[in-house]
């Protein structure tokens, strides 16, 4: 079976999938539509990838970029988000760059210390996390909010900025997490077993010094947390949310933070694990960590989570 035809089953699928959900839309099963969607995703992805490395082998040139972006092309896959799929490919040029961004955007003094909340996904997504400002195009974060989360408008932003503030998904899937870590019958399933085991094995290879965190980690919360510091980002580049709004949010974000985690790396790995059970392992998000922890170890230590 060819590529394109595997691509289109595919999309079957996940369309299949939003039609089984649409009619009764709860919370519940908004959150399980989400959960097989990102199952057939990373199957997307994955045949994405093994396609265009092959073609990129056989068939192309230039630079990785623009080989890779052909080859994703011919896939039948040009819609997917390539936004961190080049974070270790970026040049020179594009670093400099960033680190003029940085300097021409600077985080108020008194509002640094919140830099850190969101890191994660903006280092994932090839974005600077050592300013509250975005380099990304207003259109393309528009697009990403109206595909990946649905978001129309800035109420939208608002009601799951409160969601995920009250554990959105530590809500839906903590109890059966520590079940599952405690050897008791749980109720995760496959997927979510498999991208936990599949973090740890990552960790362990890539971070190890965080692997034993994710190991004790007892809590999804910062995967909502984390999503919050990225989300604010975005709504304050879309004019969305003022300052002051903005940073209202990160107060009571770093509020938890402080109160469920001692330091960085405890909140880090619940940001992987937490993902890894609600969508599954994502090897750019453990590549982010290691950019992060490791590359920007003076970073974190200057905005410590005692100092929130």
């Amino acid at each position: 079976m060819d590529v394109q035809t595997q691509m289109a089953q595919l999309q079957a699928e996940m369309m299949e999938i939003q039609a089984g959900y649409t009619n009764n839309p709860t919370p519940e099963n908004m959150e399980k539509m989400q959960r097989e969607m990102a199952v057939i995703t990373q199957k997307m992805n994955e045949l994405s990838m093994q396609y265009a490395a092959a073609a990129v082998t056989e068939a192309y040139s230039g630079s990785p970029e623009e080989s890779m972006a052909q080859a994703y092309a011919m896939a039948g896959a040009e819609d997917l988000d390539l936004s961190g799929l080049f974070a270790d490919n970026i040049g020179d040029d594009d670093r400099e760059e960033m680190a003029q961004f940085i300097l021409d955007h600077p985080a108020p003094p008194d509002k640094a210390k919140y830099l850190p909340i969101g890191a994660l996904l903006l280092c994932s997504n090839g974005e600077p996390f050592e300013t509250f400002a975005l380099m990304g195009e207003a259109d393309d974060w528009l697009d990403a909010l109206a595909s990946g989360w649905d978001f129309q408008n800035v109420e939208d932003g608002r009601e799951m900025l409160a969601s995920l503030l009250e554990g959105r998904h530590e809500s839906a899937y903590g109890d059966e997490y520590r079940k599952f870590k405690a050897n008791e019958t749980h109720e995760l399933d496959e997927d979510s077993v498999e991208g936990y085991v599949e973090t740890l094995e990552g960790l362990a290879e890539e971070l190890p010094g965080l692997h034993p965190y994710a190991q004790s980690c007892s809590s999804l919360l910062a995967w909502d947390l984390e999503r919050i510091g990225y989300l604010v980002r975005i709504f304050t580049h879309l004019g969305w949310f003022d300052q002051a709004e903005a940073f209202g949010w990160m107060e009571k974000t770093a509020a938890k933070i402080k109160t469920f985690f001692a330091d960085w790396n405890e909140y880090f790995a619940s940001v992987l694990v937490g993902r890894a059970i609600a969508f599954r392992f994502d090897d750019v998000m453990i590549s982010a960590a290691c950019d992060l922890i490791e590359e920007s170890e003076e970073f974190l230590k200057k905005y410590p989570i005692s100092a929130l």
